[in-house]
């Protein structure tokens, strides 16, 4: 008897608050969803019958009380008679390999001849209340939630959502009626483990298992349950994740239901491409880091922003290189996160979000430049020559570009520079017998650049007699015993002692021997 009335007792007044309000924010939750499925029939009565919005909205109540269901169950019901067959899954991608986001894929075979099986109207209009609860989906264990919502009529007890990682893995994203602990445990399910859940996700395949299908065929499951749904999330044909829906009792799926969980996996997918792509989980962002931090120049990952309609409209610039520029003032740090377009505004009308989408979808490379583009970033956009080049990389792109004006611009002014120093730099590659000098080194040494460089150990020859000692003794110095130099010598110029000062220090192999010597000359 405690025991009954202990049971029974009322919930503190806190806990009975939190209840309460926890019940009527999934009350408006469920609200808005029916809102939006109602406002999708309503315009699909506006557009065959060519009435005013109020005339389709009467019809439909009016039909809900004729026929004594909800206003919402016949806004599915309407949507499900007129949702249009279901298309064929596409074929299920070859064996996953990491070398798969570099170089272009091969085309994929034709899809094989079948008739998929179409949905029933209570399915469909389940369907639609599921696709429009989806779509409010503001992170993936919302979306898991709601997954598991469209399936609680079938005794779904959990549902687990997962994104697919360049090296092979499953990254656990998101999950509903799973044990918090199993959660944490499974964050990553690495490529070796033989997971049913993996499985489905590197081979594209469904899997429809009881525990001791699982079992002879050596599979672990996530949790326990009785039977287990693999099914693999797609977008734009590409496997991005998988979704497992568990039962902890024996259940038989026939044909129509499997439909419907396959066409829930298709809009699952669809929503959680995009929500990786809005919260920046990029994939394998651990080892993409320090891929980017081994590049050099400017590279980053692109994550794709779509509209509502699933198309790519523009680039984010998710993570970058050490040094990423946008070649005027800005680094890494205020690139990361910036849209492509907030960068160079004129990239939709140049073509490269069109040519990088294209990448996107056909996996691949897209190249482009050198070409005019303008950049933001100042007071106003400037006009500046672009190359970039784009691969796909998982479920984005890694990008890298150049500013060829940049280089000219800082060919400029080391010439400006030199000029109005009168200096000039020189360098001498002892391995290679490669010499370069700049045009202000001709200029101070009164050398003509037809006649072209002169061998570090000419260079005592260039000086006037009497200086020519100290020159080659100061250059045996640096070569032979890694001595950096600084020596005063002239030089014979239009007939005149010309003073001139070379300051030079070695660059040593790890053998300790002078491989380089690189110096600058300047006027006295």
């Amino acid at each position: 008897m405690t025991r009954r009335r202990a049971a029974a007792a009322p919930a503190p007044p806190l806990v009975a608050t939190v209840q309460r309000l926890q019940r009527e924010l999934d009350a408006l939750r469920r609200e808005r969803r029916a809102h939006a499925v109602v406002e999708q029939a309503t315009g699909l009565l506006i557009a065959r019958q060519g009435c005013s919005p109020e005339e389709a909205f009467t019809q439909l109540r009016r039909i809900s009380q004729h026929s004594n269901i909800r206003l919402v169950d016949v806004a599915a019901g309407l949507l499900g008679a007129v949702a249009p067959p279901p298309v064929a899954p596409p074929p299920p991608p070859e064996a996953f390999r990491p070398e798969r986001y570099l170089r272009p894929l091969a085309p994929p075979p034709e899809p094989a001849a079948g008739r998929p099986v179409p949905l029933t109207a209570e399915a469909a209009g389940r369907y639609h209340l599921a696709r429009a609860a989806m779509a409010t989906a503001r992170d993936a264990n919302a979306l898991a939630e709601m997954l598991a919502e469209a399936v609680r009529h079938l005794g779904a007890d959990s549902t687990l959502l997962g994104l697919l990682e360049p090296d092979g893995a499953v990254r656990l994203v998101g999950s509903y009626g799973l044990p918090r602990s199993v959660a944490s445990l499974w964050q990553r399910a690495p490529g070796t483990v033989n997971m049913a859940l993996l499985r489905a996700a590197v081979d594209g395949d469904p899997l429809w298992l009881t525990r001791d299908e699982a079992r002879r065929r050596g599979y672990d499951f996530i949790g326990g349950g009785a039977v287990r749904v693999c099914l693999p999330l797609r977008r734009a044909g590409h496997t991005i994740g998988v979704a497992a829906i568990s039962w902890d009792t024996h259940r038989d799926l026939d044909d129509g239901e499997r439909a419907y969980l396959s066409a829930l996996a298709e809009t699952a997918g669809r929503r959680l491409s995009a929500l990786s792509g809005a919260t920046g989980d990029a994939p394998a962002a651990h080892w993409l880091e320090a891929v980017l931090d081994a590049l050099p120049g400017s590279v980053a990952f692109w994550c794709p922003v779509r509209d509502d309609d699933g198309r790519v409209v523009d680039f984010r610039l998710d993570r970058c290189s050490p040094d990423a520029t946008d070649g005027a003032e800005r680094g890494r740090d205020a690139l990361t996160g910036l849209r492509l377009l907030e960068l160079h505004p004129s990239a939709a009308d140049d073509g490269i979000v069109a040519g990088c989408a294209r990448a996107l979808h056909d996996g691949r490379p897209f190249h482009w430049g050198p070409g005019p583009a303008w950049r933001a970033g100042g007071a106003r956009p400037t006009r500046v020559l672009l190359s970039l080049r784009a691969v796909p990389f998982g479920d984005g792109l890694l990008a890298s570009w150049h500013y060829h004006d940049e280089q000219r611009r800082a060919a400029d002014r080391s010439a400006r520079l030199e000029r109005a120093g009168d200096v000039g730099w020189v360098e001498w590659d002892l391995g290679g017998d490669a010499v370069a000098w700049s045009s202000g080194a001709y200029r101070v040494l009164g050398r003509d650049p037809a006649d072209g460089p002169l061998p570090l150990g000419a260079l005592h020859r260039w000086a006037t007699p009497s200086d020519a000692p100290r020159v080659r003794a100061a250059l045996r110095a640096l070569v032979e015993r890694a001595e950096p130099t600084e020596v005063e010598f002239s030089v014979r110029r239009r007939g005149a002692a010309w003073p001139v000062r070379l300051v030079a220090e070695p660059v040593v192999d790890p053998d300790g021997r002078v491989a380089e010597v690189h110096g600058a000359v300047a006027r006295r």
